[in-house]
Formats: structure tokens, C-alpha cells, sequence
């Protein structure tokens, strides 16, 4: 290859390379089950007086969303800060010490990214949202974006018999989670779906198009969510 790229990438077996430098970045981790069980019982303790429905774009018809109490979300934002840590120190090491040069001239989404980086190492981020989705049957979230810089999910009680009966079609993705972003053509796809499991959390660019799919059987699922700002 004449160059040298961190950008994903992948061989071809005649030894060419096949190289993604485009895209918004998705981080993909699990928190553990000490942080996911508090997170869950701070939310259990929310009622309908902290209802979050009429701000978000999900159809809980059978569900419900919460938002957090301000005092909570003061107390549990460092804790989700060392994940937006995490994020960037993965970029940076992706890069490499042509990380700035990348993020000023490619401008993943927003092009807001790198002044986010900047920030968050001058402590300028802050968690500006934090709510709880208590998804049922037949609920579901349509493609929508979020505000601030960086938005999260953390799937806190997800059955799995949930992915058991599907829809008779030919996208078996009942609850899953899809990312879309891009032009659709022959040569590429423009989603990018993500079956959750307990403890997984996903950050990504805010205002990166996603959906949740419903699902068939009377089951809860339980995640939460947040907004990063840059100040």
C-alpha cells in the first residue's frame, strides 16, 4: 500500500486493501453490574411526576420514559464522563498524532467532535439529559436525532426472548437498535443494526439518525439515555 492508514480497514486475500475512512464513530462498551443495578434503582424510584414522554420521540404507548432527578444526574456525570474518556482516547489511538489534522479536515457529522474533545479534557462537557425508557410490547422509537454533542444508551434489562418471535418480513430486527447514516447505493448499506444485551452501552455523534424496532411479546425492556453539551 503506498500509504500508511490507522482507518479501519481490511485485506482482501490477493493481499489489496479495502480501507472505511468515512462515518461517524459508534463506541460500544459494557458498564458493570454494579453501575447498571444503581442506574436501575435510582430509576425505579421515578413516578409520573418526572414523566419524560412528551420530550422524546419514542412511542411508549404501553411504556413510559423518566427523567432523572437534577440532583442524581449532578452525581452519577462523572462516572458516564469517564466513557466519553474512553471514546476519545480510542480515537486518538485510531489516528494517531494526526488526530486534530483528521477530525479539522474530515468533520465526522456536526465537524463539533474535536472542539468536544477539547473540551472534555478542559472539563467544558457536561451531561445535560439524563432519562430511563421502560419499553413494552408494541413500543417502539422512529429515526430521530438527539441535541448536544455526544448521546448515549445503556440497556439496562433487555429479555432476550424479545428477538424470538420476529415479524414475517425480511428484517428480522424486532428490538433491535439501527444507526443510519449515508446515501444508500449499490455498494453500501446506510444502517446499521445492534441487537442489545444487558450492560451494553453505545455513545455516539448526537445528532447521528437512529430508530429502536418494536417488538412482539409482553416483555419490559429497560434502557436509559443521556446528552452530552459542549459548553
Amino acid at each position: 500500500m503506498p500509504f500508511h492508514t490507522r482507518s479501519p480497514q481490511w485485506k482482501t486475500k490477493e493481499g489489496d486493501t479495502l480501507i472505511f475512512p468515512f462515518g461517524p464513530p459508534i463506541f460500544a462498551t459494557d458498564i458493570s453490574d454494579e453501575f447498571k443495578n444503581e442506574l436501575l434503582e435510582e430509576g425505579n424510584k421515578l413516578t409520573i411526576k418526572d414523566d419524560f414522554n412528551w420530550r422524546l420521540a419514542g412511542n411508549l404507548k404501553y411504556g413510559r420514559s423518566y427523567h432523572y432527578d437534577e440532583n442524581y444526574v449532578r452525581s452519577v456525570e462523572p462516572k458516564l464522563k469517564v466513557y466519553v474518556e474512553k471514546m476519545f482516547n480510542g480515537l486518538i489511538d485510531m489516528y494517531g498524532k494526526d488526530y486534530d489534522m483528521v477530525w479539522k479536515n474530515c468533520r465526522v457529522q456536526t465537524g463539533e467532535l474535536a472542539q468536544a474533545d477539547r473540551k472534555f479534557r478542559d472539563g467544558d462537557v457536561k451531561l445535560d439529559s439524563l432519562w430511563i425508557n421502560y419499553g413494552k410490547k408494541h413500543d417502539f422509537n422512529p429515526p430521530h436525532t438527539h441535541h448536544g454533542i455526544l448521546s448515549f444508551v445503556i440497556f439496562l434489562q433487555v429479555p432476550q426472548k424479545i428477538f424470538d418471535v420476529q415479524a414475517d418480513c425480511n428484517t428480522q430486527r424486532a428490538g433491535f437498535i439501527t444507526f443510519q447514516h449515508g446515501n444508500h447505493t449499490k455498494w453500501n448499506g446506510t444502517d446499521y443494526p445492534v441487537r442489545p444485551a444487558d450492560n451494553m452501552m453505545l455513545m455516539f455523534p448526537a445528532d447521528l439518525p437512529h430508530y429502536v424496532s418494536p417488538y412482539w411479546i409482553d416483555e419490559t425492556r429497560i434502557s436509559m439515555s443521556g446528552n452530552f453539551v459542549v459548553l
